[in-house]
């Protein structure tokens, strides 16, 4: 496993440094499929800050401690830590016998007796222009994903770990997502609304700015009055924030058959 260490306005001392690295290194031995781990180390006010991101196999792993020191902000840190990744293996263990099963669509009953198709979406955090990328190299109208970066930016971007909708809308693109200080509460319904401008395209640097829009028009709604609203619409694809699981959905139609993207617990 790779690790990172930074010191924002900080300088972290050798000793500080193989401290950090001994420690996080032990995390390990509870979850071999690590890849990498961004520690970040600062102050606010009197306290002695230790923060990190760490990527797994298709999870992102985030913990926050303070204390009066570096030392023991990282003791505490890693404490935490080991409690999330030892959660995270213990559930996947107890899903071994059907991790298949939940890869496949599997068929539920709406309103008035229709039939639709639900699937899950990979589990696996991305960024916003990974988001982007893959949607167009596969060709897709809409992608629904998980929200990661590989990189720490800021305090808010990779703190959230809601799933967002990436999708055309007419001539344009857009992304709709919750924002981070209303993830954590259920069924809320303040979104983030951006349009995409496509500077470059290319597809190993590619440049892209999402510009904030006022307001929102993505539906806060429930499954069967999605299925209303797309039968009353000529689109195929809707996107739409389920308020009865709080989490944003994807309903298509071809036909007479639907199906209800979903993201992957």
């Amino acid at each position: 496993m790779k690790i990172k260490i930074t010191g924002r306005h900080v300088n972290v001392s050798d000793n500080l440094k193989d401290h950090a690295e001994k420690k996080i290194s032990k995390i390990e031995k509870y979850f071999q499929q690590l890849i990498d781990t961004h520690l970040i180390l600062y102050t606010e006010k009197l306290d002695h800050v230790a923060e990190v991101i760490m990527n797994g196999d298709a999870v992102q792993f985030h913990a926050k401690e303070k204390s009066t020191d570096f030392y023991s902000a990282i003791d505490l840190l890693v404490d935490k830590l080991e409690s999330q990744v030892a959660r995270y293996k213990d559930k996947i263990q107890s899903r071994k016998g059907t991790v298949a099963e939940m890869a496949i669509p599997f068929d539920i009953t709406i309103g008035k007796g229709k039939e639709a198709q639900m699937s899950q979406v990979s589990n696996k955090p991305i960024d916003n222009v990974e988001a982007y990328l893959q949607m167009k190299v596969n060709g897709q109208d809409f992608i629904l994903f998980k929200k990661g970066v590989s990189e720490v930016e800021s305090d808010i971007d990779y703190l959230n770990k809601n799933y967002a909708v990436l999708f055309k809308s007419d001539e344009k693109i857009k992304l709709y997502e919750v924002p981070f200080e209303k993830s954590q509460e259920y069924a809320a319904v303040d979104f983030h609304e951006y349009e995409l401008n496509v500077v470059d395209e290319s597809l190993s640097s590619p440049k892209i700015n999402f510009d904030r829009q006022d307001g929102s028009t993505v539906k806060s709604i429930t499954l069967d009055e999605a299925i209303e609203s797309i039968d009353l619409s000529d689109s195929s694809f809707l996107p739409f924030y389920n308020v009865e699981t709080g989490y944003f959905n994807v309903i298509t139609k071809k036909g007479e058959n639907y199906e209800v993207v979903v993201p992957a617990f």
